[in-house]
């Protein structure tokens, strides 16, 4: 039998022979190879900081140099490429079902129009990657401290360039913003969650996380709606259900008691004394006022969002409630903490059935009552506490339940 010919393995090749695992010449580009097929020839780039080494503390790879040289190269060089079709072959599997919504019938626009229209529009394609980053990590410890770096870099990539979109938006990239203004939500609690896990023992990690998203997502609902002829001609939106048109349901006798103590929490504000300065009283009636408003479209949310084909919808609350509101929050103010600490709970219901908010809402409760209960804390403060801090318990409970019954058969 003759002796396999041996060959010189090629190790500075471009990325396409790579793929394909055939020898490249090393001349382009375009290598020989390229040249004859006629495809595109791109060498890999050492400088992308989204591929850094992770700091995990394995080491660098060796660098392909003259004497074998250890050198700090980033951790994956020639791997930019593959990362990105691994997360765009990711979304198009798997992380773009936790974005549809069932009532809109909108798998196709998620699982295609979407990725059709990254091409386009860069803001699109990062969210895409800096999403399915999040959902892979979400889901699997091996390599998770690297996808998160690269989908906490991905999703400023996304959003530096979103921002400038907003300023001129048109007919041809109207679509691209409503669906990466969609996705925002989403990202807004997967980020929340995800990146505070490496700052835990901060102060109110999650609070501000949510709040810097969704700002952002009150400024897209502002400039969308100054664009009607857009929205009218746009066939995913005329799919959607309004949320002033959802079905309604009755509240539980354990939700009631706890929205009745919230809003006692918030009328009791102006029972403070009348020698506090006429600033503290003007800002306590602002803010009583728009957490009034919270909490009516928090109620309305907890009667319109038990239905899993609507609970998605209660990821619209934060946005329905005002900027007084989101000001009160900035401020520290008491009773807009233990009003969007309920959203947490209302949330934590979605937290079974999406990656993006499987710990969201008990990270977001626990994170309120560390810091309202640091200082000298009121009784009724206290019960609405102890109060949310149960309702997730019976959350958990519910879904262990629910599961158990699926494995072993409910209880005869």
């Amino acid at each position: 039998m003759p002796s396999r010919r041996s060959h010189h393995k090629s190790r500075r090749g471009c990325l396409t022979c790579k793929q394909r695992r055939v020898k490249c010449d090393e001349k382009g580009p375009p290598c020989g190879s390229c040249r004859l097929r006629a495809t595109t020839c791109e060498y890999a780039s050492p400088v992308s900081s989204l591929h850094a080494s992770p700091r995990n503390g394995s080491s660098a790879p060796v660098s392909d140099v003259p004497g074998d040289a250890h050198v700090d190269e980033p951790a994956f060089p020639e791997e930019t490429r593959l990362l990105e079709l691994q997360l765009m072959n990711r979304w198009s599997t798997v992380t773009y079902k936790s974005c549809c919504t069932k009532v809109a019938e909108d798998d196709h626009v998620w699982r295609r129009k979407v990725p059709e229209m990254s091409l386009q529009h860069d803001f699109l394609l990062n969210g895409i990657f800096a999403l399915s980053a999040f959902e892979i990590a979400s889901s699997s410890e091996r390599d998770r401290a690297r996808y998160l770096s690269a989908a906490v870099e991905y999703e400023a990539l996304a959003l530096l360039s979103f921002r400038p979109q907003l300023q001129e938006i048109t007919q041809a990239s109207f679509d691209a913003v409503f669906c990466f203004s969609l996705g925002l939500m989403v990202l807004a609690l997967a980020s929340a969650q995800f990146t505070s896990e490496s700052t835990r023992g901060g102060t109110n990690t999650m609070v501000q996380h949510t709040i810097t998203h969704f700002e952002l997502l009150r400024g897209c609902t502002t400039v969308m709606a100054s664009k009607a002829n857009f929205i009218a001609e746009s066939p995913y939106i005329q799919k959607l259900k309004r949320f002033e048109d959802l079905p309604r349901e009755a509240l539980d006798s354990r939700t009631e008691l706890a929205l009745a103590r919230l809003n006692e929490a918030n009328e009791n504000r102006m029972n403070s004394g009348i020698d506090e300065a006429y600033e503290h009283r003007v800002t306590n009636m602002v803010y009583r006022e728009a957490c009034k408003r919270a909490l009516s479209v928090l109620q309305e949310c907890f009667a319109k969002c038990v239905d899993i084909d609507y609970q998605g919808y209660a990821l619209g609350w934060l946005n329905l409630s005002g900027n007084d509101f989101i000001e009160a929050i900035k401020a520290h103010d008491g009773i807009a903490l233990l009003i969007l600490m309920y959203w947490g709970v209302l949330v934590q219901k979605l937290g079974y059935q999406v990656w993006w908010a499987r710990d969201f809402g008990s990270r977001l409760v626990e994170d309120i009552a560390h810091e309202l209960l640091d200082g000298d804390t009121d009784a009724l403060t206290k019960q609405i506490v102890s109060s949310a801090r149960e309702h997730i318990h019976a959350v958990v409970n519910d879904e262990v339940r629910s599961q158990s019954d699926t494995v072993f058969g409910p209880e005869a």
